[in-house]
């Protein structure tokens, strides 16, 4: 099974209507790629690299140093290559706190200057979504349709997975791998979001319009003022925009949310 068909057919979005740029997700029809500096998890694009210990072998660190020496220097003949080889395993970089720790600076800085991130969930009825991203239930949430999303962002969809440890880099792993690993592994606290990513190269802070068809639901904060309320409905009808409408309400006898379609 292709994993885009793990994937809901409707992806969520969640949105502060007193925030303006929030606000454009739906009134202008646009969707901003995140750089990594802009997400509130310190790790985002910052995980180090580490390398598994049973790859660092004399062997296989003087291959991986002539691979990359190969690539960078295509001009160069088989002797220098192996001198430069030589040379770099002797100073056991790899080893080096501070060689390792420029490298891991370097690295963050590329990735929150290059990656586009979109941040979505699978779930629209999140209490605690809602009270972090809906300011505390007062904005709105937008469910966008999987397939027209990605086919717009042309970025990588996939599900963050969440563990308790740093995911470690095999020594002959590509780097676009490995940032795969940086971009959509997150600590075991941040669970709760249930999220899909888009990742995108090449689109930091990128803001890409999309059309009115792709929003299929929108659903209004228990909290939300009438004015708004009345604002997002108005406009949805004057878009003529065919998507469901749900109000959300509090439950009167366990702790969740529950929503009415209103349209």
């Amino acid at each position: 099974m292709n994993y885009r068909e793990e994937i809901p057919n409707i992806l969520y979005k969640y949105r502060d209507y007193s925030n303006k740029y929030n606000k454009r997700t739906l009134f202008d029809f646009e969707i901003f790629l995140a750089s990594t500096s802009m997400f509130n998890d310190p790790y985002e694009g910052a995980i180090p690299f580490e390398y598994e210990p049973e790859d660092l072998t004399e062997d296989n660190i003087f291959l991986k140093l002539r691979e990359v020496a190969t690539q960078k220097y295509p001009d160069w003949s088989e002797d220098q290559i192996r001198k430069h080889c030589y040379e770099a395993q002797k100073r056991d970089l790899l080893n080096n706190d501070v060689h390792i720790a420029e490298q891991n600076e370097l690295n963050r800085k590329k990735i929150n200057r290059t990656f586009g991130i979109l941040s979505l969930t699978g779930n629209p009825l999140n209490y605690l979504m809602w009270s972090h991203y809906g300011n505390k239930h007062t904005g709105y949430c937008i469910g966008f349709d999987k397939c027209i999303l990605n086919d717009i962002v042309q970025g990588v969809l996939s599900p963050v997975t969440y563990d308790l440890r740093i995911p470690k880099l095999r020594l002959f792993e590509s780097i676009g791998n490995f940032h795969k690993k940086q971009l959509a592994t997150k600590y075991k606290i941040w669970d709760y979001e249930e999220e899909y990513r888009i990742v995108k190269g090449d689109a930091s802070k990128q803001v890409i319009k999309y059309p009115k068809e792709m929003i299929k639901r929108v659903y209004l904060g228990c909290k939300m003022k009438y004015p708004n309320k009345t604002k997002i409905i108005s406009f949805i009808k004057s878009n003529d925009i065919e998507c469901e409408v749900f109000q959300l309400t509090l439950d009167n006898q366990v702790f969740k949310l529950n929503s009415q379609r209103i349209n």
